[in-house]
């Protein structure tokens, strides 16, 4: 499974970045920031919060219903 998070302003799903897979193996520097397309400055603390809870039962479930409710307001 790939490692992602979700840009806590716009809600976008993000993967496939080299911060938030240091962040997974506990690697890189805690400094580091990555920024969404919206413009929200997304931290390395704020990325491996996201990653520990993913650890859940309920996180894909709870993401999935938020997708639900979001896409609903957009549409």
């Amino acid at each position: 499974m790939e490692n992602q998070i979700v840009c806590p302003n716009c809600k976008k799903t993000i993967a496939n970045n080299a911060i938030i897979n240091d962040a997974a193996k506990g690697e890189g520097l805690t400094k580091r920031h990555m920024l969404c397309d919206c413009g929200e400055k997304i931290t390395y603390w704020q990325i491996t919060a996201q990653l520990r809870d993913q650890k859940t039962m309920g996180w894909k479930f709870h993401h999935w219903v938020r997708s639900l409710s979001h896409r609903q307001s957009s549409g």
